[in-house]
C-alpha cells in the first residue's frame, strides 16, 4: 500500500489485502513453491554434471584404447603384430634397375 496526498494505492491489486489466514497461507505456497524449486534445479544441475562427467570418462578410456601401443609378436620377433589371418609372407631378394640401365642393357643384347 502507497500514500501520496492522503489517498491510498494498493499495489497488484485493486482492493486491500483481506484476511491475514489467507495471506499467511499464501506466503507458505509461495515458499513451498520456491524450495520445490530450488530442489527441482538442483536435481537438474547434479543431472547435467552427472552426464558431462560420463561422457568426459568414456572419451579419456577411448582416447586411451586407440593410444595404446600393440603388444603383439611380428614375424620377425620384433614388437609389431604378427600377419592378419590368411595372409602369407613370400621372403625372396629383389634388385633396383633404373629404367636408362635397363634400355642401355637391352640394346647391348647383354642378359641378367
Amino acid at each position: 500500500m502507497v500514500v501520496m496526498n492522503g489517498r491510498h494505492f494498493f499495489l497488484g491489486n485493486s482492493r486491500a489485502p483481506g484476511n491475514p489466514i489467507a495471506q499467511a497461507l499464501s506466503l507458505l505456497v509461495f515458499a513451498v513453491l520456491l524450495v520445490g524449486a530450488v530442489f527441482m534445479g538442483a536435481i537438474v544441475l547434479a543431472t547435467l554434471v552427472g552426464l558431462a562427467v560420463i561422457a568426459y570418462l568414456a572419451l579419456r578410456v577411448r582416447a586411451w584404447w586407440l593410444g595404446r601401443k600393440p603388444r603383439g609378436r611380428g614375424p620377425n620377433g620384433g614388437g609389431g603384430p604378427g600377419p592378419a589371418k590368411g595372409i602369407r609372407y613370400i621372403e625372396g631378394e629383389y634388385e633396383v634397375i633404373s629404367a636408362d640401365a635397363d634400355a642401355s642393357r637391352r640394346r647391348s643384347g647383354q642378359r641378367h
